[in-house]
């Protein structure tokens, strides 16, 4: 696999000022990656059933390497590498849970559009940056949201336009990070611009956790 383009490579261009003296390269995102994995972990333990439990402990191991990956920073892109594989594992969690909760597989033309999207995702990894395979990777889920939505209960259903209006303004965030970090740290180069993204995620992994531990 090609190397990702050296445009946005995670966790080196995210942006807020690495402490190059200090054994926590960025202690302001690891804070919130915390905050984020205490949340997880508060709703992971109250789980009742196996694909449940998959399924934040899925969460819960992402946000734990994000947060890894704010404190140590390993030259090359074995960190991206791990942290688009975990992407991965998410969102296979998420097919388990909707079929194994509602007994419903894909359809055939479903299925073959959730190829296609992991297909083109796997093609922007190997020529793109994280800002196009992060598009991919929140269709890929929002399409198994819209899908599996009329099997689950109704305040899943009611969630659905919150947690795609949340991915949304992350992928904005990253956007805005991608093409305007080095002017935001002309203006202020100690401040932690990229908290405005791991805080918006905070509400992501809550609404998604409080409501799916349930079922």
């Amino acid at each position: 696999m090609q190397e990702t383009s050296p445009e946005y490579i995670f966790p080196f261009n995210t942006c807020e000022k690495p402490q190059e003296d200090s054994m926590v390269k960025q202690p302001y995102s690891v804070l919130v990656n915390g905050v984020n994995c205490a949340i997880i972990l508060f709703f992971l333990v109250q789980t009742k059933h196996i694909y449940t439990f998959l399924l934040l402990f899925s969460f819960l191991a992402f946000e734990t390497f994000h947060m890894y990956s704010h404190i140590v920073h390993i030259p090359g892109t074995i960190q991206v590498n791990i942290a688009h594989t975990l992407s991965y594992i998410i969102n296979g969690c998420f097919l388990l849970f909707f079929y194994t909760y509602t007994k419903t597989l894909p359809t055939v033309l479903f299925g073959i559009y959730l190829f296609c999207l992991f297909a083109l995702d796997i093609f922007f990894f190997t020529y793109y940056d994280i800002v196009y395979y992060l598009i991919t990777q929140s269709l890929f889920l929002i399409s198994l949201f819209f899908y599996y939505s009329v099997f689950l209960p109704k305040q899943f259903q009611e969630s659905i336009y919150l947690i795609i209006g949340i991915v949304t303004i992350i992928l904005f965030l990253v956007l805005n990070e991608k093409y305007n970090c080095k002017k935001m740290l002309e203006w202020n180069p100690d401040f932690p611009y990229h908290i405005f993204i791991e805080t918006v995620g905070i509400f992501l992994f809550y609404i998604i956790s409080s409501r799916f531990y349930r079922l």
